[in-house]
């Protein structure tokens, strides 16, 4: 019975797999008046075009959250193709971990793990990294603001240099920000879009909060951001004392990370029959993932204690 299990799941996802290469289709079909228009005026949302079922399906929080990061993360992919892919990449790892293994709780973890696990992780890498330089550029954008305003320039016109002006991440955002604004959407609700969208950015939030005071009540804007600037560099500065300080305990960690896996490799080199009798056993192939799955959590953990975010 366990044995037809993941072909049950290559039946569904074949059914997946349908639904997404039809919003793959529009997504081309879209993409070409876009480029024959040269505009878009609202961003198409992943539930429009599909079927019902599927779309309660996309409309879920986790969904919405993938969404969001796959935004954040820089890449110029839709959302849709990314999901496609990473389905084409699980159902090809169950079929490829059944063939070899025959074991169908491997076959799902192989799977899993090609199709969902690693792109998770690289995409969350791309916006960690995205992130942190958007954070690095915060202090020169806000000094160009503080000039534009002293300058007599209103707060779209500022935006609208920003998004000129300076190098993506952070013009791009701020591109976002102008283009909503363009098409009617208010200052203060375009810059909670941004905040939202860019959650993890603490430092946004102070700014995006002093503009949206001044709007509303009035006072010196150009003050307010230019001590701001000042307070992130010094920020800036701590971090990077921080992580110069700890980078002997994360390079600890890498070390005591990768030390299992080279001593194993090395073994397995200099005797290649070291391992071969217990090769075939149920029991050693669980220890082993196990033992995987131990230093991945160790891993985890000493980089969230030893890592700075700069």
């Amino acid at each position: 019975m366990t044995a037809i299990v993941p072909y049950l799941f290559l039946v569904v996802a074949f059914f997946t797999l349908i639904q997404g290469c039809l919003l793959f289709a529009a997504d081309l079909r879209e993409d070409s008046r876009i480029t024959a228009t040269h505009l878009r005026l609202r961003r198409p949302t992943l539930a429009d075009g599909v079927s019902p079922w599927l779309r309660d399906i996309l409309l879920t929080a986790p969904i919405r959250r993938f969404d969001n990061l796959v935004q954040t993360c820089g890449i110029r992919t839709s959302t849709e193709r990314v999901l496609l892919g990473m389905t084409l990449f699980t159902v090809l790892g169950v079929f490829v971990f059944d063939v070899l293994t025959r074991r169908p709780l491997l076959s799902f973890a192989g799977g899993f793990a090609l199709g969902i696990g690693l792109p998770l992780f690289i995409l969350l890498q791309l916006r960690a990294s995205r992130l942190t330089q958007l954070t690095r550029q915060l202090p020169e954008t806000l000094d160009m603001m503080v000039r534009s305003l002293r300058a007599g320039h209103p707060i779209p016109a500022c935006i609208s240099l920003i998004a000129k002006e300076m190098r993506a991440p952070i013009g791009t955002e701020f591109k976002r920000v102008y283009d909503a604004m363009s098409y009617g959407l208010d200052l203060r609700d375009a810059l909670t879009k941004m905040t939202d969208r860019l959650a993890s950015v603490s430092e946004l939030k102070y700014v995006v909060s002093a503009i949206k005071i001044q709007s509303s009540s009035g006072g010196n804007l150009a003050e307010i951001l230019s001590s701001l600037s000042k307070l992130m560099r010094d920020q800036l500065k701590l971090k990077m004392k921080v992580k110069a300080i700890s980078a002997e305990g994360r390079l600890s960690g890498n070390i005591l990370a990768a030390l299992p896996i080279v001593v194993v490799t090395i073994l397995n080199f200099i005797n290649p029959k070291y391992y071969e009798s217990v090769m075939g056993n149920t029991g050693m192939i669980y220890a082993m993932g196990f033992a995987l799955a131990i230093i991945v959590v160790g891993y985890i953990f000493i980089r969230r204690i030893v890592d700075i975010q700069v």
